[in-house]
């Protein structure tokens, strides 16, 4: 057998072969790259707020569902206003979404009057986390033990009695305005910083009462700092068994805080389809529900269409209440 040389590789072959090759290599890192996504999870609250341990949790467990980084990103400020503003203005690929309570979506509106964004335009609802109950807590001080001696003090006493709230707008603030609306009677608003605050502030006497989330205001109804005078919401009775509810002195006060999961309004429907799919998957995981539920939150897995209907309603339900009580921030 005649043995022939191969022939040297012309400069156009191997160039070639050579691109071929870097192709060939580099197309795992490509598809890793294209793969590789950061969920941010954007909330208008300050660490250690109900917000954020939602927030916390949806970025754990899309992190856990869909192998990739995801991280809680607290941007509190506005009555949430900052946070949401900035999830408006994001990319809708997916990867940034924001967790908010009611009140960004359905009171803010109505109370500042230059608010960046549009609840309904700005955004795609993607799920209803759940519905926390709230509790109506006052300073022992004041020396009534019910709700009705605490109705009957404030009708002999109009705006003697004050209230602290987490800000002007916020889910505390328009609660107990809705409270006092129908139950007649006037309270002084004392807003702070936050719901944190806020109870420092009835600890230390320098407001009367306020309506809290039953998580905030638990170690201190323990302790006996704070005392109980009537709940709301879907596991209200099961918490306070002895306390009335709200609904039980009108019915317009079967009232709860809920917090949804929000996109930017450009995130196409697949994308919202599949986020909706990991989350309700989650609320339904026994770990999730057990923690929810420690912090006082009914698990609530809807559709994204169930979420709209729910704004939906409570813009027809709480914007008459804000306009009527001149409820607008400067």
């Amino acid at each position: 057998m005649t043995n022939y040389p191969c022939p040297l590789p012309t400069r156009r072959t191997a160039l070639m072969t050579l691109a071929a090759a870097s192709a060939v290599a580099l197309m795992p890192l490509h598809a890793v790259a294209q793969a590789a996504r950061t969920y941010r999870v954007v909330v208008g609250s300050p660490p250690g707020a109900l917000g954020d341990v939602l927030a916390r949790l949806v970025a754990q467990k899309l992190g856990e569902a869909m192998r990739q980084t995801a991280i809680a990103d607290n941007r509190p400020g506005v009555a949430g206003a900052i946070a949401a503003d900035y999830v408006a203005k994001a990319s809708g690929d997916g990867n940034t979404l924001l967790v908010a309570p009611d009140a960004v979506m359905v009171v803010n509106p109505f109370v500042y009057p230059k608010l960046p964004y549009d609840p309904v335009k700005d955004f795609k609802s993607v799920a209803l986390l759940g519905k926390a109950s709230l509790v109506l807590v006052i300073n022992p001080k004041l020396n009534v033990k019910t709700l009705a001696d605490f109705v009957q003090l404030a009708k002999s006493k109009p705006k003697a009695i004050n209230f602290g709230s987490g800000g002007s707008g916020h889910p505390t603030h328009i609660l107990m305005e809705l409270l006092c609306n129908r139950l007649g009677i006037q309270l002084t608003h004392i807003p702070y910083k936050g719901t944190s605050p806020a109870i420092q502030g009835l600890l230390g006497g320098e407001v009367d009462a306020m309506i809290s989330g039953v998580v905030e205001a638990m170690p201190h109804i323990k302790a006996g700092t704070v005392l109980p005078l009537a709940a709301s919401g879907p596991a209200a009775k099961e918490i306070f068994p002895s306390l009335p509810q709200f609904k039980d002195s009108h019915e317009d006060l079967d009232v709860s805080v809920w917090f949804g999961v929000f996109a930017p309004a450009s995130t196409p429907a697949d994308v919202v389809s599949s986020l909706n799919a990991e989350i309700n998957k989650a609320l339904q995981q026994a770990d999730v529900q057990k923690r929810l539920g420690d912090y006082g939150l009914a698990p609530t897995p809807v559709r994204p269409a169930d979420l709209d209907k729910l704004i939906q309603q409570d813009l027809q339900r709480f914007g008459p209440l804000v306009k009527s009580l001149g409820l607008v921030a400067n």
